[in-house]
């Protein structure tokens, strides 16, 4: 497989290539960003029981609402 690289910049959402390059339509490409980052994601755990009779503590109840909403 022969690679070739070329640099660019990102503006409005899209990469575009330096000298207005003009590369094929359907053209695979791989996009390797240096000195990049990401911001980290932000992670919301799943509690976890420490003993399976606290399961109870978690049952669901379903409640059906009524047509009037009282407005």
């Amino acid at each position: 497989m022969a690679v070739s690289t070329f640099e660019g910049v990102v503006k409005d959402g899209r990469i575009r290539l330096q000298d207005n390059m003009q590369l094929p339509e359907d053209t695979e490409v791989y996009v390797v960003i240096p000195d990049f980052a990401p911001l980290p994601q932000a992670r919301v755990p799943s509690p976890r029981l420490v003993g399976p009779e606290q399961a109870a503590d978690f049952i669901k109840q379903v409640v059906e609402a009524t047509d009037d909403a009282g407005v």
